[in-house]
């Protein structure tokens, strides 16, 4: 049995690498717990200040189950990254953004063992990134510059982290109750793999209130979607496909424009295939629950 072991953890270790706004009002009601409900529409936009950065850390576990040859084999992955993001100069209608990188580490855990740590000679390091008001990507390029290594699967950047950072807000002005659709594509390329992400989301604006001063917008989102992942790797050719659900809840500072929180729940059931040296085709379900909290106090 300890081929297939050997063999379930270079496949996971490989693949791994890749899972590496404005207010108007138009009036207030309270709700029964006092806090004080936003009727709206509200336009809900990116403006992250310039004077106060803003502080985030994104926890990640993954549990990952695979069936080699008839044998089970778990896996779990834990990884943080912590950031400092504060707005920069315009870029045109879009917004420009300042980041620091406070943390980064990865562990992980399978039968044969752990590997992984803090990556330390990231800390520090600074880059810029462009989005839209809405917080879709405009331009990422810099963080693609941003590359480290984990002991145990090799090179990245933060590309992928970034791709998905920022939640996406509704394109037009949204009331309690309202929904809408989002759909998107996401890459991910490194020297050995490369991932594709569909991603589908239907979203909804499940409560406005003001609590403590401050205005809050509270999105739902379901999601539905496809990843394809390929890998090159110690003569390997491999690939991890297979659709996936999951869910999103986000809390949105109106007036500041910024989010403070992003839970992430997904479910991908698929199967890992090896095309090289032999060919070989094995089961997988992956459960992935990712949090992104604001740490600082929320400027009022």
């Amino acid at each position: 049995m300890k081929t297939n072991d050997s063999l379930g953890v270079k496949i996971l270790i490989v693949v791994i690498l890749f899972i590496s706004p404005a207010l108007h009002l138009t009036g207030l009601s309270q709700d029964s717990s006092g806090n004080m409900m936003l009727t709206g529409p509200v336009s809900l936009r990116y403006n992250y200040p310039g004077a106060k950065p803003v502080k985030y850390l994104n926890t990640t576990k993954i549990v990952q189950t695979m069936d080699i040859n008839g044998q089970p084999m778990d896996v779990n992955i834990n990884g943080a990254f912590g950031c400092t993001i504060k707005a920069s100069n315009a870029d045109g209608k879009n917004i420009k953004l300042d980041i620091v990188v406070d943390t980064l580490g990865q562990s992980t855990d399978s039968p044969m063992g752990s590997s992984g740590g803090t990556v330390t000679d990231i800390n520090g390091r600074s880059f810029s990134v462009i989005i839209a008001p809405d917080g879709r990507s405009i331009d990422f390029s810099e963080a693609e510059k941003v590359v480290y290594n984990i002991e145990g699967s090799g090179e990245s950047n933060l590309t992928s982290t970034f791709d998905n950072f920022f939640p996406i807000l509704p394109p037009n002005p949204v009331k309690i109750g309202d929904s809408w659709n989002t759909a998107d594509t996401l890459k991910t390329s490194t020297k050995s793999m490369t991932g594709t992400t569909v991603v589908n989301s239907v979203n909804m604006l499940d409560s406005l209130y003001i609590n403590d001063g401050v205005e809050w917008a509270r999105i739902r989102s379901k999601l539905t979607g496809t990843q394809d992942i390929k890998v090159q790797n110690q003569g390997m050719d491999i690939r991890m496909t297979g659709p996936y659900t999951g869910t999103v809840e986000v809390i949105f500072a109106v007036r500041q424009g910024y989010f403070v929180r992003q839970a992430v729940n997904t479910k991908m059931t698929g199967n890992i295939e090896l095309s090289q040296p032999d060919v070989m085709k094995f089961p997988v379900v992956m459960n992935r629950t990712s949090s992104s909290t604001m740490l600082n106090e929320v400027q009022r």
